[in-house]
């Protein structure tokens, strides 16, 4: 079988989970062809066998991508994000005879200024709808019966790659808070620089690195000097995947405390999240979207409300300190990556959906 995959962006380094599905059917033996409307920011693995096509950004993007996938011979059309990608899949299916489906994540499906009656048609229209959280699978499902629609969506977990991310017994450093992530407003980093404050003012400092780039940097470069934690946090930039894996198993704890911003955009199931659970490193992060259905609070990691610096503090506080409960929540949260989020396991389920035309 040969899927198409309909991409606005190939391959994104914030978005490894795509190019992790791609590799892992690969792998279970289908044939996958990209089009992808822009360029990416991210490399591609001499592994991937995929052609990758890269429209021009003259031409139609529907009839290019169309043209491109009659002349491959795919069997089916499958995009990322309920925006662009299933615009333009839902555009080709329509003008080949393919039939198509999309995997919806967070900011695609939130945000305040969708076209929710244009959402509601691609899923409608769609063989089937894929979605990374049960969370999501409700607020979707709603969304078809507000506008007197039905279509079939279902909830399928990114998985981690449990080959590359086993977990990580050794030595951390005590006092070590890592984060990593796009510096966006929703990640809600501010947050942690707050909390990582109110420690230094206790008398309990922590140490941080927050890993990434994006709008935010200038934000959080000032907030860290008004705070006078410049010898406490360092943004060193965006970083490779395998020196942020190396980061975070040095780490006493990941922090990832995620919010919802004004606008409704919020993450979903963030893969960074799921990374660090699954190398052993103990968790914090918030009440958000689909968060909860990744940690039990208490039993594979430690959640607080959104927005709350004080709380956020007294968590981190509590797995620095308590390396009993940090050990206990890590072999967890371990426990739980293996038995929900195998990413071998979910993309085989996938797979099955693509062969047979719906999820069963």
């Amino acid at each position: 079988m040969r899927v198409g995959y309909v991409l606005k962006r190939f391959p994104q380094a914030s978005q490894t989970f795509v190019l992790d599905e791609v590799l892992e059917l690969e792998r279970q033996g289908l044939d996958v062809v990209v089009v992808s409307g822009r360029p990416g920011d991210g490399r591609l693995p001499a592994s991937l066998r995929a052609v990758v096509h890269q429209l021009d950004a003259r031409d139609d993007p529907t009839a290019a991508a169309a043209e491109i996938l009659v002349r491959e011979r795919v069997d089916h059309v499958h995009a990322h994000f309920a925006t662009w990608g299933a615009q333009t899949a839902r555009a080709v299916a329509g003008s080949t005879g393919l039939t198509y489906s999309f995997t919806a994540h967070a900011t695609d499906i939130y945000r305040s200024d969708l076209d929710v009656g244009a959402l509601a048609r691609r899923i409608a229209d769609a063989a089937f709808v894929v979605t990374v959280t049960e969370h999501n699978r409700a607020h979707l499902d709603r969304l078809l019966a507000q506008h007197g629609l039905s279509g079939r969506v279902a909830r399928l977990y990114n998985g981690v790659d449990l080959g590359r991310f086993c977990l990580d017994e050794g030595p951390r450093e005590p006092d070590l808070v890592v984060a990593v992530g796009r510096l966006v407003a929703k990640k809600g980093f501010a947050h942690l620089v707050h909390a990582l404050a109110a420690e230094r003012d206790a008398g309990r400092p922590l140490r941080a690195v927050i890993a990434g780039e994006g709008v935010e940097r200038p934000v959080l470069d000032d907030l860290i000097g008004r705070l006078d934690l410049g010898g406490l946090v360092s943004l060193p930039g965006a970083l490779a995947r395998a020196d942020v894996a190396a980061l975070v198993r040095r780490a006493a704890v990941f922090a990832l405390p995620c919010v919802i911003t004004a606008d409704g955009d919020r993450d979903a199931l963030p893969t960074v999240l799921l990374e660090a659970m699954a190398l052993g490193t103990p968790v914090v992060s918030t009440l958000v979207s689909g968060i909860p259905e990744m940690v039990d609070d208490g039993e594979s990691g430690l959640l607080v409300a959104a927005g709350d610096p004080a709380a956020l503090a007294a968590a981190l506080r509590r797995l620095t300190q308590d390396r009993t409960l940090a050990r206990a929540c890590a072999e967890a949260a371990r426990r739980r990556v293996e038995q929900d989020f195998a990413l071998r396991t979910n993309v085989a389920t996938l797979n099955r959906w693509f062969r047979s035309g719906a999820p069963t």
